[in-house]
């Protein structure tokens, strides 16, 4: 059995709707495609065995479907640009927390439709919009501790690059005041 006949039949069989130009050519149709979507390529199948599939894409996705190729037409995945946080003091050693929107039209669960992906720690969690919201709450009250807090302590103490004779001594140089 080929890719093709694994595909869903929705994805393989429908024809590339056309009308014919004055000059008697063929000119392709878009298919109807909802709104905030569009039509992207992907490749599906096992290594070897690959297909290009056109595929409904939201908008906000930024994955090459082409460059990520899925098993099936239904592991096809969205992934939107995420918000990336560094709190980590050695941020080389840890991963930074992000949040981005996500879809696995295949998936049994929240992620079935457009949902906010947590990513802490290379652990992912889904919500959907009532849940995102609360994040959102949760995030915007901490950040609000985090300034309340950070306004309670003391001014930074001024940066010395120098002591101050050389200072003096390099403001005589620059008004000219050498002396030999």
């Amino acid at each position: 059995m080929s890719i093709i006949d694994r595909l869903p039949q929705t994805i393989v069989d429908v024809p590339v709707p056309y009308t014919v130009t004055e000059a008697g050519e063929h000119a392709i149709e878009a298919p109807a495609i909802k709104a905030g979507h569009r039509l992207a390529p992907a490749r599906v199948g096992r290594p070897g065995e690959q297909v290009t599939i056109w595929v409904e894409c939201p908008n906000w996705c930024i994955t090459d479907h082409l460059a990520d190729p899925a098993g099936n037409a239904q592991d096809v995945n969205h992934q939107g640009a995420p918000a990336v946080l560094h709190l980590a003091a050695d941020q080389a050693m840890s991963p930074p927390t992000e949040v981005y929107l996500s879809w696995w039209p295949g998936s049994d669960d929240v992620a079935a439709r457009p949902c906010l992906a947590v990513d802490v720690d290379c652990e992912v969690a889904v919500y959907g919009r009532t849940a995102a919201l609360a994040i959102a709450d949760q995030i915007a009250a901490f950040a609000q501790s985090v300034r309340l807090l950070s306004e309670t302590l003391p001014d930074d103490a001024p940066v010395i690059d120098s002591d101050p004779d050389m200072d003096e001594a390099l403001r005589r140089v620059r008004e000219g005041e050498v002396r030999s």
